[in-house]
């Protein structure tokens, strides 16, 4: 059975200060990473994780999107848009960019779409 994982299980276990769900959600990526455990990470969890650590937590972004990156390489993280979505956190990481116009990027260069927009971020990438 594959898991929707959720933005609290990835926030509890990269912040760690709600104990009890830090417990919780160790042990949860142990069985993602052996993939015992077989989960898909949404886009939309992986733009909330993001938003949600850099803008509430005020982590580093280049942190978060290491750690982010790390997740989605975990064996049992079983996405078949990894490359798009790794992608999306490069761009990020180089561009002054939010998680949306970065995914639009993305999936224009990985995939060939054109962009329709009037963002002049997009023309960034």
């Amino acid at each position: 059975m594959v898991y929707l994982l959720d933005t609290n299980i990835i926030i509890r276990f990269l912040v760690g200060d709600h104990q009890e769900h830090l417990v919780t959600s160790i042990k949860y990526f142990k069985e993602i990473e052996s993939a015992k455990l077989q989960v898909e990470i949404l886009d939309s969890v992986l733009m909330e994780a993001f938003f949600v650590l850099t803008k509430f937590y005020k982590l580093p972004k280049d942190e978060v999107i290491n750690d982010l990156k790390t997740i989605l390489a975990l064996n049992g993280v079983i996405n078949s848009n990894k490359p798009i979505l790794y992608e999306t956190l490069s761009i990020i990481e180089v561009k002054n960019i939010d998680f949306v116009d970065a995914l639009i990027c993305a999936k224009s260069k990985l995939q060939g779409f054109n962009k329709l927009s009037f963002d002049n971020d997009l023309k960034k990438c």
